[in-house]
């Protein structure tokens, strides 16, 4: 399947322009002929359109949700194809559910056209239309993924907003005490000639000489060190090293392991019950963890079950899976009911993920300013030590 880019007139005389998807040029051709519309230009799209089709997470979400409603209200597959196709006309994401539409109506399967975008889609997300498909389920799979997708991006939201006062405050900090020591500092340096000066306050004055006669070096330095810091967390070997640190960290890698566990049973549950066979939904809900050392542990439980070992008691053998997980998912080997107590572990650990999220917020905020109040108060006093009688003190 190809598209074509063509350009026609009307009956009426109107120039149109479109998209369409066909096996070959002379197809698109009939195509248009049977549209009764005289073709003055038609072309192939150059095949790259399709590794620069980009969906957020946002779009995705709207189309799949269209999807589990226009299905659950009782239309067939390609008349929902076609609705949405019809919306998405004057967007830029038209080709993409154009290739879609055509593919089913020319007997493919929806999950073969969405096979040819797998990083729009997804793994977890084609292989469980396809189970759809099969068990001919599809408005359930449609409104599962609306389900799963909404609490992906809640979490994700959750996790931004977690980060944004911090940082906001992290730069705060960094102005503030760029500017005591780059402005303010030096226009009190008049006040402090003749007068004996505190270690404190001779330290400070030569730290606040070396930011202001030296700011391109300086600004050289730093750059240089944050690129390589984000080029070695960018290599493979340093993000193991650093998600392998972070774990490591009490309230850190609370918060990553929590996140990685959500996933983690989300996807394995959602998969079980698109009628995904246990190995295969173990292995796509691999894929989501997104972090070496987890992915490592279900290397190794996947290996123990070929060899007919159960899924608990080799996780069991792991110290980072919570024993609470282990028990639960024994519980449901044993009672036939393994998704419903994965997806009830997701919501577990979502609760716990949000309480851990507020914890570390109400303890970063106070330490920050706390952090931020001793910096401005240690440069104020050493600034103000030698104007007062407390150097004498002091000394």
């Amino acid at each position: 399947m190809s598209l074509f880019q063509y350009q026609a007139i009307t009956n009426e005389g109107k120039t149109v322009k479109g998209d369409l998807s066909a096996e070959s040029i002379e197809m698109a051709k009939e195509i248009l002929l049977k549209r009764k519309v005289l073709i003055t230009a038609i072309k192939k799209k150059s095949s790259g359109y399709q590794k620069k089709m980009k969906l957020s997470s946002s779009q995705l979400l709207g189309f799949t949700g269209e999807m589990a409603q226009l299905l659950k209200a009782g239309l067939p597959l390609y008349d929902a194809l076609v609705t949405i196709e019809e919306k998405y006309q004057s967007t830029k994401h038209h080709p993409l559910f154009l290739e879609l539409r055509d593919s089913v109506g020319q007997g493919r399967a929806l999950s073969h056209a969405m096979g040819q975008y797998p990083k729009l889609f997804g793994s977890i997300y084609i292989s469980m239309v396809a189970s759809g498909e099969e068990t001919a389920t599809l408005p359930f799979i449609f409104e599962q993924l609306t389900e799963t997708l909404t609490k992906q991006s809640k979490l994700k939201k959750q996790l931004s907003s977690a980060m944004v006062y911090p940082a906001f405050l992290g730069v705060f900090c960094l102005v503030v005490v760029v500017g005591l020591f780059v402005f303010l500092i030096p226009s009190m340096k008049d006040l402090l000639d003749d007068r004996p000066l505190h270690p404190m306050t001779q330290n400070v004055l030569l730290f606040s000489d070396f930011l202001t006669n030296h700011p391109l070096a300086i600004l050289s330095c730093l750059s240089a060190l944050v690129l390589s810091v984000i080029t070695f967390c960018k290599s493979k070997k340093g993000k193991q090293l650093t998600q392998k640190l972070l774990l490591r960290l009490p309230l850190i890698g609370t918060l990553i392991t929590q996140s990685v566990l959500v996933r983690f049973s989300r996807a394995f549950a959602v998969l079980l019950a698109s009628g995904v066979p246990v190995m295969q939904a173990l292995e796509l809900a691999q894929k989501v963890m997104h972090h070496p050392e987890f992915e490592q542990i279900i290397e190794k439980v996947k290996v123990k079950m070929v060899e007919g070992r159960p899924l608990s008691e080799e996780l069991a053998n792991h110290p980072l899976i919570p024993s609470v997980m282990t028990r639960m998912i024994a519980t449901g080997e044993a009672s036939g009911n393994l998704e419903k107590m994965l997806l009830s572990l997701s919501e577990m650990y979502q609760e716990e993920l949000e309480k851990s999220l507020a914890t570390v917020m109400n303890l970063l905020q106070p330490v920050m300013i706390l952090f931020l109040g001793l910096i401005v108060g240690f440069v104020l006093l050493s600034v103000l030590l030698p104007l007062t009688d407390v150097s004498s003190f002091l000394n």
